[in-house]
């Protein structure tokens, strides 16, 4: 159940259901400049771009996105996140606040200057305590706190990936754990 806060969807507080084991190996390359076969689908598939310095995370959202029948593309850093977004323009891009070379929300209000990339949806994923405030000031359009249910979060992606011909105010819902 959601509820409005100052703006702001929240999601209740939720606790991680582990829905399938993830291995180790068989993930994307940190060095990812293009989408791998492994990620290749239809040719009308929306890119979604994941950045996110952890490859437990990079594959739990790959299974988690796998079944959406979307390009993924993965980063382990913001310089390789913008890039790939310049690069292929991404109807959505996740991104984890904890980046190593510049934090999520610097990553987030950069991309959004980029005129290419100004009707790219953005998610701010974090394991941190969410600050609403920068995630609105950076443009983000959702705010996604681990750890999360998986049914929450793919409900929350399927809208950004619903919403994005329509221009619509930056302002971030959030997907929040525990309540």
């Amino acid at each position: 159940m959601e509820k409005a806060v100052r703006g702001l969807v929240v999601l209740p507080n939720m606790m991680q259901t582990p829905h399938a084991t993830v291995p180790t190996r068989g993930l994307p390359s940190a060095r990812m400049t293009s989408p791998t076969p492994l990620h290749a689908v239809a040719t009308r598939s929306p890119f979604v771009l994941i950045v996110d310095d952890d490859e437990y995370v990079h594959g739990a959202l790959e299974a988690a996105l796998r079944g959406l029948r979307v390009h993924l593309l993965t980063a382990h850093t913001a310089a390789e996140g913008e890039s790939l977004a310049l690069q292929h323009r991404p109807v959505l891009a996740i991104v984890d606040v904890g980046l190593p070379d510049r934090d999520g929300y610097r990553l987030t209000a950069d991309m959004r200057r980029a005129s290419s990339l100004a009707r790219m949806r953005i998610l701010i994923l974090t394991g941190q305590s969410p600050d609403e405030i920068a995630a609105r000031d950076a443009g983000a359009n959702g705010l996604i706190q681990k750890p999360f249910r998986l049914h929450h979060f793919l409900d929350l992606v399927r809208e950004q990936l619903g919403n994005r011909d329509h221009e619509e105010p930056r302002l971030p819902a959030i997907l929040a754990r525990g309540a």
